[in-house]
């Protein structure tokens, strides 16, 4: 496992910023004086978004060979960012690659003009001419952008259905197929038909990104076999979720370092929600890398660019944040769309990243690539496959991402983003359709927390005598949660959590079960507003393969935060587990938490207020044994002693925490 010494951290720079010589000069000058915060710098080959004649791409590239040195000297490391390769949607297309090759296309025929098929031999040539134009600047790295990826491209959601690639998926299954007869085997058929369907569709997404990697490696090992070359990443579910095998084209026979760069959507503070939510998706990105890859700079991205829409703290904490996610840096982005002044737009969020320099140095070095462990969301790289399972698969939405966990780790309780870092698992919808039958019961034998649908699909599937219960019906007004008197819920029997179906924004359904033996015990029932009952709405059952199932059948993804509730979830994430969770915030607070290991294998933790309040005497339970050197983001240090036990589990006291602000726990 490795572990770096400190976070990196590097500078993405727009066109207008090295291309201009008065900005290049300013931002020069300016980054003299940052020596001690960036170390790297990446010149963006384009500003607008679909690719670019190759003609253009060699002349950006003549012109960045000739500047990267002015970097260079410096001390910064200087490379490329190549935004568009084969185009990220429609824009500028008077200006862009026009040419009479494939572009990508939907199942219904949409075609999205700047855009191209990554299938397309032609296209092939010029991506190979592209970067071969590129590493003849004599970059220091190569990235290659986001755009390669099949799904969110503008009109075409979901990619590329093409005829050549419906030839090659022919090839591939052993059967001709038009558009129409994919879409319907994609939504026809019985469950188990169509599921294979998506999954062989899924898989030669894997198998077409891959194959474009490779090509992007090879036209760059004719020239400089040792170039690394970086990828950026979303959560590329419908592109085949394939991080090992992509890391892997990209480091070709010579297994050249791979750079990554790990995304997803928080371009302004006006939901700071959001920022816990790209946490946990550059999580699930990060945890399937191959350990060769240390080099993780999360992105840090204000699109459009307009600083007064984020705070310069706030971009700290994000940097903090997703190095406990499992980033080892960050990649912050210095793009003008106007002749701004940078001391302006970028300095406050340069110095907000020196303040906390060394903590991130800390954070990084104390994490390495150490799994985060905790409670895992169960996914298989198949994972979009399951959606829509029932309905029309292609009008599904081409970004899909995992969010049952998002408020219980706002709570405080860990998130681990893959099945290594698992104490214990949560199925949610149809997410179990993805994963084969021994996958299952594997699952079943350990702590697994359940939601209705879950509970349906597994049942369906023969699992009942692992789950315990069964839905019996379905409410959709006045149902109210009341938790009963079972051990489990120790002082809170009698609470009630009423999260207002008739507001039908935010309804749903709660789902009715009935035990289907002895030894399943209800934890809560739904009640309405005169305290009738109408049966249990939540339990637990230990099963004969050994393992613990929590079924949760009223909200049990959203509206968790009163004080009843979050007791509940801790106690039962704890029993589920078997008291294996790694660590956890006992007191009452909006903290999240993220808890890895230090290159000993001493558990260390990553906390987060995320609230805007200031947290006072926060309770946290971790094994690891102290005292614990707490490490603030201003790099101020405090020894924690242990104030206690509980269990398994050492308790340590924080006497405060600032809102949205983020702290180190390990061991000295």
């Amino acid at each position: 496992m490795s572990y770096p010494t400190r976070s990196k951290v590097s500078l993405r720079i727009g066109t207008p910023f090295w291309r201009k010589a008065a900005w290049r000069r300013r931002l020069l000058d300016e980054l003299d004086a940052y020596r001690d915060t960036i170390e790297e710098v990446a010149l963006f080959t384009a500003g607008t978004h679909p690719p670019l004649p190759l003609q253009t791409i060699r002349e950006l590239a003549v012109e960045a060979e000739a500047i990267l040195p002015e970097f260079r000297a410096l001390g910064l490391s200087a490379g490329i960012n190549h935004l568009s390769t084969i185009g990220h949607l429609n824009e500028n297309l008077a200006h862009s690659l026009n040419e009479p090759w494939t572009k990508l296309t939907s199942i219904h025929g949409v075609i999205e003009e700047g855009n191209y098929c990554p299938n397309d031999p032609d296209f092939h040539q010029y991506v190979h001419d592209s970067y071969v134009a590129l590493a003849k600047a004599k970059p220091d790295f190569l990235w290659v952008d986001d755009d390669v990826r099949l799904q969110g491209h503008g009109k075409v959601d979901q990619a590329c259905f093409c005829d050549r690639c419906l030839d090659l998926f022919a090839a591939e299954t052993g059967r001709p197929w038009t558009r129409e007869q994919l879409r319907e085997a994609f939504g026809g058929g019985t469950l188990t038909e169509r599921l294979a369907m998506r999954k062989s569709w899924l898989a030669h997404n894997r198998r077409t990104m891959r194959e474009l990697l490779a090509h992007i490696r090879a036209a760059v090992d004719a020239l400089d076999p040792a170039l690394p070359m970086g990828l950026m990443t979303g959560e590329n579910y419908y592109s085949g979720f394939a991080y090992d095998e992509w890391a892997q084209a990209l480091a070709g026979a010579q297994g050249t370092p791979v750079p990554w760069r790990p995304g997803g959507g928080f371009y302004t503070d006006e939901w700071t929600g959001g920022l816990l939510a790209k946490a946990h998706g550059i999580g699930r990105q990060v945890a399937p890398l191959p350990a060769a890859v240390v080099d993780i700079q999360s992105e840090i991205e204000n699109f459009p660019y307009q600083r007064l829409k984020k705070a310069a703290s706030t971009l700290a904490l994000e940097v903090a944040a997703y190095i406990g996610a499992g980033c080892t840096g960050a990649a912050l982005n210095c793009v003008g769309f106007e002749d701004a002044d940078p001391a302006l737009e970028y300095l406050p969020y340069f110095d907000a990243v020196r303040g906390c320099r060394p903590f991130l140095n800390r954070a990084a070095a104390t994490f390495g690539r150490s799994q985060a462990a905790g409670i895992w969301q169960a996914a298989d790289r198949d994972e979009y496959a399951t959606i829509r399972v029932d309905g029309d698969w292609t009008a599904a939405p081409g970004w899909h991402g995992l969010n049952a966990l998002d408020e219980m780790a706002e709570i405080g309780l860990p998130i681990a983003y893959g099945h290594e870092g698992a104490a214990m698992s949560v199925l949610s919808g149809d997410s179990c359709l993805a994963f084969s039958r021994e996958a299952l019961l594997g699952l079943l034998a350990g702590g697994v927390l359940l939601d209705g649908p879950a509970l349906q699909r597994l049942n369906a599937l023969g699992f009942a005598e692992e789950t315990g219960f069964e839905v019996i019906g379905t409410r959709e007004d006045d149902t109210i949660e009341q938790l009963t008197n079972d051990p489990l819920n120790g002082l809170l029997a009698g609470a009630q959590r009423d999260c207002r179906q008739s507001f039908k924004g935010w309804s749903e359904p709660a789902y009715l079960l009935r035990p289907l033996s002895p030894a399943a015990r209800v934890l809560a029932e739904g009640v309405d507003y005169s305290g009738a009952s109408y049966g249990a709405v939540g339990g637990v059952y230990e099963n004969p393969r050994g393992g613990r199932v929590a079924v949760c059948g009223y909200f049990p993804w959203r509206y968790l935060q009163t004080l009843a509730k979050t007791a509940q979830c801790k106690a039962l994430c704890r029993w589920l587990s078997r008291e294996s969770l790694p660590a956890y915030v006992d007191s009452y607070h909006k903290i999240a938490l993220w808890s890895r290991q230090d290159a000993a294998g001493r558990p260390a933790l990553l906390l987060l207020n995320a609230s805007l309040d200031a947290a006072a005497h926060i309770r946290v339970l971790t094994r690891a044994a102290g005292p614990l050197i707490l490490t603030r983001m201003d790099g101020q240090e405090e020894t924690l002693p242990p104030v206690g036990a509980d269990g398994p589990y050492t308790v340590f006291e924080i006497s405060h925490l600032a809102a949205w602000q983020a702290a180190l726990m390990a061991s000295a």
